[in-house]
């Protein structure tokens, strides 16, 4: 199986890109592949407790039941830690399975894994 690194910068201002990011993470982790989300710029906001639950595509994807598949199979969901906090993000607004990283991780996922960015 493959490793993929999706990466998201695209918030609540793009719901179609922000949604399809977390659809695809979704069906690689369903096909059994490794999964990695990384949230950079305005994609943070995804990973803020409640933010997605009215978030859907054309498609009638909805953002929140993509996420919680993610989160249920403990699918590392990884922010950047300057971008939270210029948005005053802490640790209490993320959803389960979130985590404050920073751009040296981000790099050193992309070596090793297919790389998608929305």
């Amino acid at each position: 199986m493959a490793k993929f690194l999706f990466v998201l910068s695209r918030g609540m201002d793009d719901p179609v890109r922000a949604t399809r990011c977390i659809h695809l993470a979704t069906v690689a982790k369903k096909e059994g592949h490794e999964v990695s989300v990384f949230l950079i710029d305005d994609g943070v906001n995804i990973a803020r407790i409640g933010m997605v639950d009215h978030m859907k595509s054309p498609t009638g994807d909805e953002l929140k039941g993509l996420l919680d598949y993610l989160i249920k199979e403990q699918v590392p969901i990884l922010v950047c830690t300057p971008c939270a906090d210029a948005r005053h993000m802490g640790e209490e607004d993320l959803v389960k399975s979130a985590r404050f990283e920073s751009a040296k991780l981000l790099i050193g996922l992309a070596v090793d894994a297919k790389v998608l960015t929305f």
